[in-house]
C-alpha cells in the first residue's frame, strides 16, 4: 500500500493557511500545520490531519528550521510550504537540517535572499521592462528626510526587507503610508538603514500569482484588488479574477527568471493604465488572497506539489469573474463607511458576490473563521490592557 504524500504547512497562523490546507486535500495529499501562535486558522481546519506548535522563527531560525525538519521526518512529510517571510528565511538559511527525504526544491540560499529584498525587487522589475513608482534608498536620517522632499506626501516608508536585523533582534515590519513629515518622523526609527522611501501612487492595486518551476509558469492567477485594508495602503480584502494578459505573463517569466525564483509567488503591482504596471512588492511563498486562485481552478499548492513528485499536468490560468474576501478587513471597510456616512459604500461592501472564495470561511469548514474571530478576540483584548506585546505579531498579520 502506498503512503499518502504528505506536506507540512508552517505558518498555520497566516491568512493563506486555510486555503492552502484545504487545497492540498482536495488534491489527494495529507496536510499537516504548524505554528507558532495560537490561535491558528489553518490547524481549526477539516482539511488538516495533525497538528504541530513550532517556536518564533524571529528568535531563533535555526531552531525553528530543527523543529520544522523534526516533525518532517518523523511524520513523513515530502515537503515544506512557508507562509511568511520569517520562516521562509530561517528554512532557506538551515536547509542543511532537512533530511534527504524532504524536498524543499528552494533556489540557492542568495536567492531566496534577493527575492525578499525590495531593492533587488525594483531593479529586476526594471529589467524585464515592468515599471517601478519612484523609489529613494536611504541610508541615514538626513537621507529620509531629503528623500521626503523630494518625494512629496503621502509617501511609502518600507525597510530593505520585510524580515530584518535592527537593534539586534530580528523585526518584521510591513510598509507604512506616512501622510506627513510628523508621521514620518514617528516612524522611521522602527523601519532601520537602510530603508525605502517609495512615492504612493494612485490607481488600482493587481497581483499576479502562480507556480514558476522547470523555467516556465505552470499556473497564473491576474486579479484587481477592489477594496484593501487600511483603506489607504493596505492588503487585499475584496478582490477580483480577470484574463490573464499573454503580454504581462512574458514580462512576469521574465521577471522571475531574473530573480531565480521557483515556486509558488506572488507579485503585487499598481494600474497606472492601459496595461501600464508598476511593480511594488513580491511574495515569494504561500500569500494572503491564495483562496481565489483554487476557487478560479488553480490550486497553486497543489500544482506545486504536483511539481515536486513529477506529475506535471498541463498549464492553467484562473478563470475571469471570480471573488475573494477577507471577511474582518472587509467588517472594518464596512464600518469605515458607516463612519463617514458613505451608505452606498457600505452597502456594496456587504453585498453578496457569486462565485467568492473567502479568506476563511467555508460552508463545509467553519473551523478558521472560528479561530480568527477567538484571534481577533484575544489580540485586542490584550490591545485594551495596555499590552504592546503584540504589535510584531500584528503588522505581520495584516500583510501578504
Amino acid at each position: 500500500m502506498v503512503a499518502t504524500p504528505g506536506v507540512l504547512i508552517i505558518d498555520a497562523q497566516e491568512r493563506s493557511a486555510a486555503a492552502a490546507c484545504r487545497t492540498l486535500r482536495a488534491a489527494g495529499y495529507r496536510v499537516g500545520a504548524a505554528c507558532s501562535s495560537r490561535p491558528a486558522p489553518g490547524q481549526w481546519s477539516l482539511a488538516c490531519s495533525k497538528r504541530y506548535k513550532l517556536s518564533d522563527p524571529r528568535l531563533g531560525g535555526r531552531r525553528y528550521a530543527e523543529e520544522a525538519a523534526a516533525i518532517a521526518d518523523s511524520d513523513g512529510y515530502f515537503t515544506v510550504m512557508p507562509g511568511a517571510d520569517a520562516s521562509l528565511l530561517a528554512v532557506s538559511r538551515n536547509r542543511d537540517v532537512f533530511g534527504e527525504g524532504v524536498d524543499l526544491s528552494l533556489p540557492p540560499v542568495k536567492v531566496v535572499e534577493t527575492c525578499v529584498n525590495k531593492v533587488d525587487l525594483l531593479e529586476a522589475a526594471a529589467s524585464v521592462g515592468l515599471d517601478v513608482p519612484e523609489t529613494i534608498v536611504c541610508d541615514t536620517v538626513a537621507d529620509v528626510r531629503a528623500a521626503a522632499r523630494e518625494i512629496g506626501f503621502p509617501l511609502l516608508l518600507k525597510p530593505r526587507s520585510t524580515v530584518f536585523q535592527h537593534d539586534g533582534k530580528v523585526r518584521e515590519k510591513a510598509s507604512f503610508l506616512a501622510p506627513d513629515a510628523a508621521a514620518l518622523e514617528s516612524r522611521m526609527s522602527e523601519f532601520g538603514f537602510p530603508c525605502l522611501l517609495q512615492r504612493r501612487e494612485d490607481g488600482f492595486p493587481m497581483s499576479f500569482a502562480g507556480v514558476f518551476a522547470g523555467g516556465r509558469l505552470l499556473g497564473a492567477v491576474w486579479s484587481r484588488y477592489r477594496r484593501v485594508w487600511p483603506p489607504s495602503a493596505g492588503s487585499v480584502s475584496f478582490s477580483e479574477s480577470l484574463d490573464v494578459p499573454p503580454a504581462l505573463a512574458e514580462q512576469i517569466d521574465g521577471f522571475l527568471t531574473a530573480m531565480g525564483w521557483q515556486g509558488i509567488f506572488e507579485l503585487e503591482l499598481i494600474e497606472r493604465g492601459p496595461e501600464s504596471y508598476g511593480a511594488i512588492d513580491f511574495n515569494p511563498r504561500l500569500y494572503g488572497s491564495l483562496a481565489l486562485a483554487a476557487r478560479a481552478g488553480v490550486p497553486l499548492p497543489a500544482i506545486w506539489c504536483d511539481w515536486l513528485s513529477g506529475h506535471q499536468g498541463e498549464v492553467r490560468t484562473a478563470r475571469a469573474g471570480f471573488h475573494y474576501r477577507w471577511e474582518d478587513a472587509e467588517l472594518r471597510n464596512m464600518i469605515a463607511h458607516l463612519r463617514g456616512r458613505h451608505l452606498l459604500a457600505a452597502t456594496s461592501v456587504i453585498r453578496p458576490r457569486r462565485r467568492c472564495a473567502h479568506a476563511f470561511f467555508a460552508w463545509n469548514d467553519p473551523g478558521p473563521l472560528l479561530a480568527r474571530a477567538l484571534e481577533l478576540r484575544m489580540r485586542y483584548s490584550a490591545i485594551r490592557k495596555g499590552s504592546d506585546g503584540t504589535r510584531m505579531h500584528r503588522d505581520r498579520l495584516v500583510g501578504s
